[in-house]
C-alpha cells in the first residue's frame, strides 16, 4: 500500500483540466517521410524496369511481370494518396483530463469515460497494467476496467503514446502529464481501490512513491530485454548444420527462458521495489 503525497493531489487539482498538444512538426515529418519512402520505391522500380537490358530474364513471363507491376504501382500509390489526405487533418486528435472524466480520439466522435465508470477486473490480480500484443501494435497498452452496463465491464485500451491515430497525432507533446494525470485519477479512486501492476510505472516512467518522472528502470528494461535475447541469438548462429529442427525449438525455447530468467533477477535486484502490485492511498487531509 502507497501513499499518494497531499502535494501531488493538490497540484492535480489547482492545475485544472488538461488538454493534449498536438505536436504538428512530427507528424507531418512522420508522414512526409513515409511519402518520400513510397515515392522513392516507385521511381526506383520504374527506373530499374527502364534501364533493363535485353530483357531476357522476363521472357515468357511478361503478362504476369506487367500484372504484378502494376499491382505494385497502385499499392504504392494508392499509400501515397492516403498519406496526402491525411496531411489537412494533421493535429485533429484530442485527449482530455478532467475532474470528471477524460475524452479522446477523433473530435467528431470522442470516447468518453467518467472516473466513476472504472472497475475492478473481473478476473486476475490487478485491475491496471499494460500489455505487448505484436498482432495489433508495436506500442505497449495501457489497460484498465470500464464498467458498462450492470455488473458487465469492458476493457479500456490506450497505447502508451496516448494516440488513437498515429496520422493525425503522432504524438503529444505533454504526454508525459496526460499520462500522469491519468494514473493519478486511477489510482486515487476511492471504490473501488484499484490494483496497479508495477510494470505500469516502469513503462510510463513514473516513480509510483514520489509521482515524479522515473527513466531509469524502463532504460534498463529495455536494455535487460535485448541482452535477454542474446542466448537465443546464440542457438541459432552456433546450432550445428544437420541436427534436428525439432531439438532447435526446444533449445530456443529453453534460451528464452533462461533470458526472461535472467531479466527479471536483473531488475529485482536493481529495483526491489517495482515488483508485484501496488495499491494506493491518500495522505491524510488531502483532497482525492
Amino acid at each position: 500500500m502507497l501513499t499518494v503525497p497531499a502535494h501531488v493531489l493538490e497540484a492535480l487539482a489547482q492545475a485544472g483540466p488538461l488538454e493534449g498538444v498536438p505536436d504538428l512538426r512530427a507528424t507531418r515529418l512522420f508522414i512526409g517521410g513515409f511519402v518520400a519512402l513510397f515515392a522513392s520505391i516507385a521511381v526506383g522500380l520504374g527506373t530499374a524496369a527502364v534501364l533493363q537490358d535485353d530483357g531476357s530474364n522476363a521472357r515468357g513471363n511478361e503478362a504476369v511481370l506487367m500484372l504484378l507491376g502494376l499491382a505494385l504501382f497502385a499499392l504504392l500509390g494508392g499509400g501515397i494518396w492516403y498519406l496526402l489526405r491525411q496531411l489537412p487533418r494533421v493535429g485533429d486528435g484530442v485527449f482530455r483530463i478532467d475532474a470528471q472524466g477524460m475524452r479522446w480520439g477523433d473530435p467528431a466522435s470522442p470516447r468518453v469515460m467518467a472516473w466513476r465508470d472504472v472497475c475492478r477486473a473481473p478476473v486476475g490480480l490487478c485491475d491496471v497494467k499494460t500489455e505487448f500484443v505484436s498482432s495489433e501494435a508495436i506500442v505497449k497498452r495501457l489497460v484498465f476496467q470500464q464498467a458498462v452496463r450492470g455488473d458487465e465491464s469492458g476493457e479500456v485500451r490506450l497505447p502508451l503514446a496516448l494516440t488513437a491515430d498515429t496520422g493525425r497525432v503522432l504524438r503529444f507533446r505533454n504526454r508525459a502529464a496526460l499520462l500522469r494525470a491519468l494514473l493519478l485519477h486511477l489510482a486515487t479512486q476511492p471504490r473501488p481501490r484499484l490494483r496497479f501492476d508495477a510494470e505500469v510505472f516502469i513503462d510510463a516512467g513514473i516513480d509510483p512513491q514520489t509521482w515524479q518522472p522515473m527513466p531509469a528502470p524502463r532504460r534498463w528494461m529495455w536494455l535487460s530485454t535485448l541482452v535477454g535475447l542474446v542466448p537465443v541469438l546464440a542457438v541459432i548462429v552456433l546450432w550445428p548444420v544437420g541436427e534436428h529442427i525439432g531439438w532447435m525449438v526446444v533449445a530456443m525455447v529453453l534460451a528464452m527462458g533462461a533470458g526472461a530468467g535472467a531479466m527479471g533477477w536483473f531488475m529485482h535486484r536493481r529495483y526491489p521495489g517495482l515488483q508485484g502490485l501496488f495499491e494506493f492511498e491518500t495522505a491524510p487531509g488531502a483532497a482525492p
